[in-house]
Parts: structure tokens; C-alpha cells; sequence
């Protein structure tokens, strides 16, 4: 294990006696947070903007700015999430789900100072297991084949019913939905369209953000003036932004596991932070003492996924440094700027370029830092955005929208989508279902459906290729865990209290 020599973590230690270094990583905390909370602008939309301005920097100082606006943007969707219930990035839907009921209650200046210092300590862990485990969990993501994606694929459509905070059957009507919508398109096998109405904005698919700017903004703003909530201010309590310290102390095994998902689902190319989120909050949802107050706005329904998501970031950069495979679009895009730069991902680079892949490890537990001091001090800001008067706020989202849609492709037909989504979003849960579970199954499924079929094509349309490979097989077992070891265990419970009763009688 070369890569995990002592030399390697101070190799590029002298780099930072560099004042300027601290001046880009600051600037691109700033940007990454901008961008993150801002609906339609993504991190992967900042990072891709940015790299041009790159160009000519030392790899040094275009990295450490890079690495910063990608850690900060991850966090910041979770600002709009629980101030308006507008995810800014998708790996923010499941902090959406407590942040904005705590929001609703007057905590929301708490609720961004619990999503803040557990981004951060979702962050360290990642950057720890990225410096320390880098060729382990890079050999263990190696493994994976359309088989592994299958099960990986299939244990976030299990979650798809546990997220929902009504009825598991409505939440599996509209994680359907969200199945249905993500099959919209070219057929990724075959080339064929399908549900595509002879429009050529349909080929490509639907576009995530405008569906998710639409099903979570729209709606909540079709919901308010229905209501007439628009015409009232919620108050916000600014004073004790975080809770006490025996509050994370408390969900000290929560976060460990939520940032160990993350690491992993991070690890895992083509997954990516709103996989580990959803399923880090299902999870907990399912088994911890409080998970039936879920949904309801509790700290630990924050605190989960945002473990999970930025944990995510130094998960998805050990495929991109060890194999030269990208995590996920934003790893994509650095990858890019690897290349513009003359470096070359893989293994050589440890070896080749030891104090810069140093430097990298030192650059992403600075960004966590600027991260958490940036985010404690905007947090009381933050929350009180929402303190102004609706009848202007309401506007200013509906702008937001709007623009954020069309920025995506320059394109009206985008925003077309995105009225149709809020229009969508509003009537479902008019009747009480819940639209989280059709971001998720849009997100999911094209992964599922694209793997599904290569591993038949694969095996000549043979079942047993997913229990006969180890990594898939587990998977699948976790998957029947998830879906009916409570009710088993229910069933047990029940059958326990009546044979103790018959005894006692």
C-alpha cells in the first residue's frame, strides 16, 4: 500500500504557506454556497462554469478553488431546502423533508446550524476515508458491474415507500411516476424513442432540475396561496442556532453510519449524494426510536442526510484519483480540468504527483472548515430571508424558477416542464400523496432500467446472474432486509405479546 505512506500527506504541506490559496478557497466556498442554494443552479453547473477561469493558474490554486465550490455547493442546497422548500441541489430532497417543518415552526436559523456542522462532519469523515482508504474502496468499487447497479439501484426504489410520511401505498404510486417519467426518451439499449410525442426536446429525457424546481417550488407556492399562507410572516427564533451538544452526541452513531453510506455511494460512479441522502434518511427513518417523528421536523431528519451527502464528495473522488472514473457529474467535470491542467488521473498520479494529490487532501479539509465557520456565521442571514413578506418573496421564487429552468438549456420548453411539474406536484398532494418518491424514482430509474437489461443481454437472459455474484447477491439480501424484516420482526412481536398473554390467562 504505497498510497498510504506518511510521505504522501506531507508532500504538499509547503504549498499553503501561500496566502493566495486561502483567498481562492474562500472564494469558492462563497460561490459554492451561492450556487448550491439558488434553485437551477447546481454544483455540477458551477464547477462547469468556473474551469474556464482556471486556465493559467497554478494546479495548486485552480484545485483548492475547485474542491472548494464543489464541498460548499453540496451544502448549500440544503439553505433553500429548508427555508422554502426548494432543494437547491438534488442530494438535497431528504433534508427538505424536516428542514422546511422545522422552518415552519420558527427553527429555521437551528435547522441551517444542524445541516452546516453536519456537512462538515459528513466532510471530514469523507476526506479521512478519501486520504486513508483511497485504494481499498476504490478496489471494492472495481467490483461493481451492471449486476452490482441492479441491486444498488433496487435498494433506493425499496426506500422509495419508506420515505413517505403518509401512506407507504401512495408513496409507492408516485415513486412509480417517477419511474415512468425517467423512462421518457431514447431507449439507452436500442436507440429507440419512447413516450416522446415527435418532440425533439423529449429525445434526451426530462431535464431533473426543471421536474424538481417544479414538484417541490411550484407546488409549495400554489400551496400558499391556496392557503392564503402568503399573506402571513413566520417568526424565526435567531437566538441558539445549535442545539446542545448532547443532541449530536446523542446521534453520534447516526452520523458515523450516514457518513459511511455516503463515503461508500460516493465511491460507486454514477450514483452520487441524493442516492446516499435518501437512503441514510430511510434508513434512520425505519430503524431509529424516533424515526416515526420523521417528516414532522426533528434535527436528526436534517442532520442524516446531510452527513450522507457531503460525505458523498470524498467518497466520489477516490475512483476519479485511483481509476480515473468519475463519482459522479461534478468528479466528471474535474476530471476535465485534471486533463487541462497536464495531470493525468489513476494510480501514477500518487506516484508521479505525490505533493499535489497531497494538496488535495489538505485543500478539501480546508474547504470543510471555511465551509463550517461560513455557514455558522450566515446562518442567522440565512434564516432571515424568510422573515420577508411573502406577498414579495413569492415572486422573487417564482423569478428564480423560472430562470433557473430556462439556465439549464436555454431552453422555454424546459420551462414548459416546470409548470407543468408544479401543476402536477400540487394536485398529488392535494390528495395526500407525497412528490418526493418522483424525484427519487426519476433519478433511479434510468440506472435500473439500463442495467437491467445489460446484465440480461450479459447472461442470455439468465435470472440467477444477480445472486450468483457476491457483491450482488448482498445487495439483494439488504434489499429483502429493508423491505420486510420489520414486518417479520412486527409479526414475531405480535405473536411474543400473545403467547405471553395465553401464558398469564
Amino acid at each position: 500500500m504505497e498510497f498510504l505512506s506518511f510521505e504522501l500527506y506531507l508532500a504538499g504541506i509547503h504549498f499553503f504557506s501561500n496566502p493566495l490559496i486561502y483567498i481562492y478557497l474562500f472564494l469558492g466556498t462563497m460561490i459554492g454556497i451561492i450556487f448550491g442554494s439558488l434553485p437551477g443552479l447546481t454544483s455540477t453547473m458551477a464547477l462547469a462554469v468556473f474551469v474556464p477561469f482556471t486556465f493559467g493558474l497554478d494546479p495548486i490554486l485552480s484545485f483548492a478553488f475547485l474542491l472548494a465550490i464543489y464541498m460548499s455547493s453540496v451544502y448549500g442546497g440544503s439553505i433553500s431546502a429548508i427555508l422554502i422548500n426548494i432543494p437547491g441541489t438534488p442530494s438535497a430532497v431528504a433534508t427538505a423533508m424536516d428542514g422546511y417543518p422545522l422552518c415552519q415552526k420558527g427553527r429555521a436559523g437551528e435547522a441551517i446550524g444542524v445541516a452546516t456542522v453536519s456537512s462538515a462532519l459528513g466532510g471530514l469523515i469523507s476526506v479521512f476515508f478519501l486520504a486513508v482508504m483511497a485504494p481499498v474502496i476504490a478496489d471494492f468499487a472495481l467490483e461493481f458491474s451492471a449486476q452490482e447497479y441492479v441491486g444498488l439501484a433496487l435498494l433506493g426504489i425499496s426506500v422509495i415507500a419508506m420515505i413517505s410520511s403518509t401512506s407507504m401505498i401512495k408513496g409507492l404510486i408516485t415513486g412509480i411516476i417517477g419511474l415512468f417519467i425517467g423512462s421518457i426518451g431514447l431507449d439507452t439499449i436500442t436507440g429507440y424513442p419512447r413516450f416522446v410525442f415527435s418532440m425533439p426536446e423529449l429525445f434526451d429525457g426530462l431535464s431533473l432540475i426543471p421536474v424538481m424546481i417544479g414538484m417541490f417550488g411550484l407546488t409549495e407556492i400554489f400551496e400558499q396561496i391556496a392557503n392564503q399562507q402568503h399573506l402571513s410572516i413566520i417568526p424565526q427564533k435567531l437566538a441558539g442556532l445549535l442545539p446542545p451538544l448532547s443532541e449530536f452526541l446523542r446521534l453520534k452513531w447516526s452520523l458515523l453510519r450516514a457518513s459511511i453510506v455516503g463515503v461508500i455511494i460516493g465511491a460507486i460512479p454514477a450514483t452520487g449524494g441524493s442516492v446516499a441522502a435518501v437512503v441514510s434518511y430511510a434508513l434512520e427513518k425505519r430503524f431509529s426510536k424516533r424515526g416515526h417523528l420523521f417528516g414532522t421536523g426533528i434535527i436528526d431528519g436534517v442532520a442524516v442526510p446531510e452527513t450522507a451527502n457531503n460525505a458523498t464528495v470524498g467518497g466520489a473522488l477516490v475512483p476519479m484519483l485511483t481509476l480515473g472514473i468519475p463519482g459522479d457529474p461534478m468528479t466528471a467535470v474535474l476530471i476535465g480540468a485534471l486533463i487541462m491542467h497536464g495531470l493525468r488521473p489513476g494510480p501514477l498520479l500518487f506516484t508521479q504527483q505525490m505533493p499535489f494529490v497531497s494538496s488535495i487532501f489538505i485543500s478539501l479539509f480546508l474547504s470543510v472548515a471555511f465551509m463550517l465557520v461560513i455557514g455558522l456565521v450566515g446562518a442567522r442571514y440565512f434564516a432571515k430571508l424568510i422573515t420577508i413578506p411573502k406577498s414579495f418573496l413569492i415572486p422573487a421564487i417564482l423569478l428564480f424558477c423560472l430562470i433557473g429552468s430556462y439556465a439549464i438549456n436555454n431552453s422555454i420548453f424546459d420551462v414548459g416542464i416546470l409548470i407543468v411539474s408544479g401543476i402536477i406536484g400540487f394536485v398529488l398532494k392535494k390528495f395526500g400523496f407525497p412528490v418526493q418518491p418522483i424525484i427519487l424514482g426519476l433519478i433511479l430509474g434510468p440506472i435500473f432500467e439500463e442495467n437491467l437489461r445489460r446484465s440480461m443481454i450479459l447472461s442470455d437472459g439468465n435470472w440467477s446472474t444477480f445472486i450468483t455474484r457476491p457483491i450482488s447477491l448482498v445487495l439483494f439480501i439488504i434489499v429483502a432486509f429493508v423491505l420486510f424484516a420489520p414486518y417479520v420482526l412486527s409479526f414475531i412481536k405480535n405473536r411474543y405479546l400473545h403467547l405471553v398473554k395465553l401464558i398469564k390467562g
